[in-house]
């Protein structure tokens, strides 16, 4: 019988295989690639600038590091900087993004 981690991980790239989308992703220090994720855009609009986040969930061994505050990622033709992670315990990560 499979674990709970194991379990999380497996719902986590079915989700991301069945709704997720290509997006650029650029490190603070490294070079830009394109990763597999599933985002929402215009979650929340901010009174203070710059107005909009979105949220963008991805598996964390799709990434070659893990992801810091202050990496960009572009969706769309949009840029957006990661002010906030939080990760699951199957391998997960939300990250919270602010328009650029």
């Amino acid at each position: 019988m499979a674990d709970w981690t194991s379990l999380l991980g497996s719902l986590n790239s079915t989700a991301i295989g069945v709704f997720g989308r290509e997006v650029s992703y650029v490190p603070s220090s490294g070079d830009a690639f394109t990763i597999r994720a599933i985002v929402e855009t215009a979650k929340q609009t901010e009174e203070i600038a710059p107005g909009v986040y979105a949220a963008m969930f991805l598996r964390s061994v799709d990434l070659p590091k893990p992801p810091e505050r202050g990496d960009e990622v572009s969706i769309d033709g949009t840029l957006y900087k990661v002010f906030d992670i939080e990760a699951d315990g199957g391998g997960g990560i939300v990250l919270r993004l602010r328009q650029v």
